[in-house]
């Protein structure tokens, strides 16, 4: 990918979706170009298409028209089973709800992304330990979620989607169950991932303090950007 290319570029994206007889235009020609190493940011009420378009830039759901391109490559033109694989290596995904499995402790989350991966041993500890020191969890690696705060659940979740060294981090409403410091942390990790790892990191949100952290915002009404 040349250096001045986009990491994400949509044309034209569209998305449909059917609710009985009635269609629901959940993104109407959305264009967007987002540069390595950029944190950007999508504002909008609920409703907006911030998640359809998050979904769609991460192949987890298929755009009713448009392009899409991730690093140079045409992600709608992928087989299922091509962007299966393009997630498992170039997309870290971080949610709302955390989805760490429970019986886990914070080191076993993250190495499991790497066990799956076929990651050597050697290098999974490594690995581990990078991800968790990004974060500021070094000290609690040993600890299950249920032993965590909302805010470090969530960065052992940050930490996770790093594992596999991807080039783009999706994050939908990850501070939407924190309180607004720890938003506010969550955010900073985010802009530091991005200005000093050379992340590209794309945010679905409706916390209107995400501006004070992005690079660049865009803001989604009724599926058009505005």
């Amino acid at each position: 990918m040349a250096q001045s290319e986009p990491l994400v570029r949509t044309e034209e994206l569209s998305r449909v979706y059917r609710v009985g007889e009635r269609q629901v235009r959940a993104l109407q020609g959305v264009d967007l170009a987002i540069s390595p190493g950029v944190f950007a940011a999508v504002v909008g009420r609920s409703g907006s298409g911030k998640t359809t378009l998050l979904n769609c830039i991460g192949g987890l759901d298929q755009p009713t028209s448009g392009r899409i391109f991730l690093e140079g490559q045409e992600v709608t033109r992928l087989s299922d089973r091509e962007r299966t694989n393009l997630r498992r290596r170039h997309i870290g995904f971080v949610f709302q709800s955390f989805a760490l499995l429970p019986t886990f402790s914070a080191w076993e989350n993250v190495d499991l992304v790497l066990r799956i991966a076929g990651v050597a041993a050697g290098a999974r500890r490594k690995r581990v330990q990078a991800c968790l020191a990004l974060v500021g969890l070094t000290k609690w690696a040993d600890h299950r979620p249920y032993e965590m705060s909302g805010g470090q659940q969530q960065r052992v979740a940050i930490a996770r989607a790093l594992a596999l060294n991807p080039p783009l981090i999706l994050a939908d409403e990850p501070t939407g169950e924190l309180d607004s410091a720890t938003g506010r942390q969550i955010l900073a990790i985010f802009r530091k991932l991005a200005s000093a790892e050379g992340l590209t990191v794309i945010i679905a949100t409706h916390d209107l303090t995400v501006n004070e952290y992005a690079t660049v915002t865009y803001e989604l009404q009724d599926g058009q950007l505005r």
